[in-house]
Parts: structure tokens; C-alpha cells; sequence
């Protein structure tokens, strides 16, 4: 938009004898005057009027304003059009309203680099962000992750130019937490809590700092649990998680740690209490109906176990260990059909998987039924006109090892790969009450 723009622009040179006073202004001939035209207009008579002068100007100032001639430009656009903030800025909202983002940049610029004050940079800032979510609606994530950066880049530039403003570090310390960026956003609040003046949004803003603080210290302690886990020191994660539990109840990933220490712990019974209260808190997740299988299994419920199974799977279709295991399940319970099933999909996803090929020998052991090629239609099943030329049977034959034993089935499913997606609440972003 900027290059493009900045192309339309010509350039005259007043005579001399123009050289006048608009006020206090001083029109000089030395200076090259901009005029923008439309497209790759040449320049005549008619298309150089003050408008076009102006708008020319104005394109330089919003898109190139370390040119050298950018404070003669600004003091011409006073001069000649007093009031032309505010117009700008009416004409601003009212782009944005209709959509026009393009054009409404160019006068939100306009606006900042003509009268630098926080409350314009912070307008220019909202502007990329509501560009931002109108991206996101549209599924434009690269268009989104821009305006995003362009918000935040304009509020940190704001900042360096304006000092410690107390609305810029607001919009700061909020933009931040909606994006995640905890240590920022704590950093941000910290200082504009002690620059700003008492009011409704302090008190908000301290309540966010508040949220913020506890956040970074539950993630301290989430991320902790999950290393003594990963260690194998099951009792150690414990005593983190519960201190977890006690201030953060109602927040399901220290019951799913919970649930998975107390399980390899064999503590089944209360293992599967902590899992449950996850589904009670609105969490649902493959991993969580994975360990619930797991303590059913060995608190004698195989039904239920094999049911947790079958939910774990609609949610993860094409997870290995999870087809395996419910194989597993039933070629033990002796459920032929249901076995060859899911033996046949885990074929399609891992055919030449040891433990599924010992499963594969005792199916056929027991049934006398032994299992045909595997049919690369088979392999494609899930493929569409529009993907099946970016896969190969090679693509879905990786190799995944199954856990489950002969004797004793004891499922290991992603004992060290919980990925934690701890606190990814969204936060309001207040970076959108422009003013008019």
C-alpha cells in the first residue's frame, strides 16, 4: 500500500513570483511541491489543484515521513487546512468502519505523524488490531499475525517517543496478555501501576496484574510438576501439583498431573477421581480418556475402559498406541470382530509394527482367520481429490511401537509426551477505544 501510494505522487516547481505568506506560513519556490494523481497519470494543468497538492503531502507525511521536507509539508497542510486532524481522524474511523483498512491506515497516519500525542499512537495501534481480527474472521492468519505485530510495534515505539504514559503502558500491558506474552504483560502493568492515577481502570488493570502474577507462578509450578514426572519421581509431581490444586481448583491441569502421577503411582481408584474432575471442569482431550482407560482397565472395568477408548479415538482418529491398545483389549476379551477391526486400522497406519504383527499371529492363532495384502486403496481411504497427490503409502507407514504385553496390558500411552497448554484463557485486549 505505502510504495504504491507514494508511486502515485508527481512533483511540481513554483515560480519565484508565487512565493507568498498563508499566515505565518512561507510558500517557497525552492521546494518541490508533491501532487498526487491516479495511477501512472501524467501531470497537466488540470489534475494540479490544492486538493491534489495536499493529498500528495498527505501521502508523504503517512508513509514517508523522514523525508526531508516533511515538516514544510506539515506546516503547508496547517496552513491551508487548519482543522485537518480532526477531519482526518473523523474520516479515519469511518474508513475502518466501512472496511476500507488500506485507506484508513493512510489517514490514521496522517493523523499520528501530523500531531504526535499517545492518544493517536494508541488509535493507530487499534486500528492494526481490529485489521487484525478482521484478518482472523477472514482466515487470513499471516494478515493477522502482521496487524498483530504492527499494533504492538506502534504502542513499544509510542513508548520510546512519549516516555512512561500511563495509557500506552495500559495498552501495552493488555495487547500482551491477550497474546500471552506473560512476562511482558507483567512487566508493562508493574509500570503503569506506578505511574497511573487512580480510577475504575487502574483498579481493572491491577486485577489483571494480579491474574497475570498468579498465572506465572502457576505455570512455574505446572512446568516443575511435569519435569519431576517426566523424571520418574511420581511423588515429588505430586506434592507440586496439590500446592497447585489448593490455589488454582478449578483449573484442569493440575488434576490431569494429578490423575497421571497417582496412575503410575497404581493409586487407580484416586487416580481416576483426579481425571474426572478434568471432565467435570469442561476439559475433554484424548490424553485424559486415555489415563481414565487405563485405571478402568485396572479397577476391573473392562467395558469401560475399552468405552473410554473408543472416545479417546474419535478424537484422535489416527493415534496408533490408542487403535492399538483397544486391539488389544478386545482380541483379550475375545471379541473377534471387534479386534480384527481395529487390527485392520492400525494396519493402515503402522503395518509393520512388531507388537501389532504379534497381535496380527494371535488373532489368526485363535480365529484360523489370517489377514489378506494390505490394499493401498485401503491406505488412501481418508484422502481427497484435492490432498491424495501430496501422500504415499510411504507417508503412513511411519513406524510406531505398541505397549501393550502379552500377560499383563499395562498402557503406556504417552506417559512422557503431555503436552501442557496450561492458562490459555484470553485476555481482553483494550487497545480499541479510539477517540474521536
Amino acid at each position: 500500500m505505502s510504495n504504491s501510494r507514494l508511486d502515485e505522487i508527481r512533483y511540481i516547481s513554483l515560480p519565484k513570483s508565487m512565493e507568498r505568506k498563508i499566515g505565518d506560513f512561507q510558500i517557497r519556490s525552492d521546494i518541490q511541491l508533491p501532487v498526487q494523481v491516479v495511477g501512472k497519470q501524467k501531470i497537466t494543468p488540470e489534475n494540479v489543484t490544492m486538493e491534489a497538492i495536499v493529498a500528495g503531502m498527505l501521502t508523504i507525511i503517512a508513509y514517508d515521513p523522514n523525508n526531508k521536507y516533511f515538516d514544510y509539508y506539515r506546516a503547508f497542510v496547517f496552513a491551508v487546512q487548519g482543522n485537518c486532524v480532526q477531519e482526518l481522524n473523523t474520516a479515519a474511523i469511518a474508513k475502518e468502519k466501512q472496511k476500507d483498512y488500506p485507506f484508513a491506515e493512510e489517514l490514521f497516519l496522517d493523523v499520528y505523524h501530523l500531531m504526535p500525542q499517545a492518544a493517536s499512537c494508541i488509535n493507530l495501534a487499534a486500528f492494526y488490531s481490529a485489521w487484525s481480527q478482521y484478518c482472523k474472521k477472514d482466515k487470513d492468519e499471516k494478515g493477522e499475525d502482521f496487524y498483530l505485530n504492527k499494533a504492538l510495534t506502534t504502542l513499544e515505539e509510542g513508548l520510546e517517543k512519549f516516555g512512561e504514559d500511563e495509557n500506552i503502558l495500559a495498552e501495552l500491558g493488555s495487547l500482551n496478555t491477550y497474546l500471552g506474552n506473560l512476562d511482558e504483560a507483567e512487566g508493562f502493568l508493574s509500570r503503569y501501576l506506578a505511574v497511573a492515577t487512580e480510577g475504575e481502570k487502574k483498579q481493572k488493570l491491577k486485577k489483571m496484574y494480579k491474574d497475570v502474577k498468579m498465572q506465572l507462578d502457576s505455570d512455574l509450578e505446572i512446568k516443575q510438576a511435569y519435569d519431576f514426572m517426566m523424571l520418574d519421581e511420581e511423588d515429588k509431581a505430586l506434592t507440586v501439583i496439590e500446592k497447585f490444586i489448593e490455589k488454582n481448583p478449578k483449573l484442569w491441569h493440575g488434576h490431569f498431573i494429578k490423575g497421571w502421577a497417582l496412575r503410575k503411582l497404581k493409586n487407580y481408584v484416586e487416580a481416576e477421581k483426579a481425571l474426572l474432575k478434568c471432565l467435570e471442569l469442561g476439559e475433554s482431550n484424548p490424553d485424559i480418556y486415555n489415563e481414565l482407560s487405563i485405571c478402568s482397565l485396572e479397577n476391573g472395568n473392562r467395558d469401560l475402559a475399552k468405552n473410554y477408548l473408543d472416545i479417546a479415538v474419535d478424537m484422535d482418529p489416527d493415534n496408533f498406541t490408542l487403535i492399538s491398545n483397544l486391539a488389544f483389549l478386545h482380541l483379550q476379551d475375545e471379541e473377534f470382530d471387534e479386534a480384527k477391526e481395529w487390527l485392520e486400522k492400525a494396519r493402515l497406519i503402522a503395518p509393520e509394527d512388531r507388537q501389532l504383527k504379534y497381535m496380527m499371529e494371535e488373532y489368526t492363532s485363535k480365529t484360523g482367520e489370517s489377514f489378506g495384502d494390505l490394499i493401498q486403496e485401503e491406505i488412501v481411504h481418508n484422502l481427497t481429490k484435492d490432498n491424495a497427490d501430496k501422500y504415499s503409502v510411504k507417508d503412513l507407514n511411519e513406524e510406531h511401537e505398541c505397549h501393550c504385553q502379552d500377560d499383563e496390558h499395562e498402557c503406556h500411552c504417552h506417559d512422557d509426551e503431555h503436552e501442557c497448554h496450561c492458562h490459555d484463557d484470553e485476555h481482553e485486549c483494550h487497545c480499541h477505544d479510539k477517540e474521536e
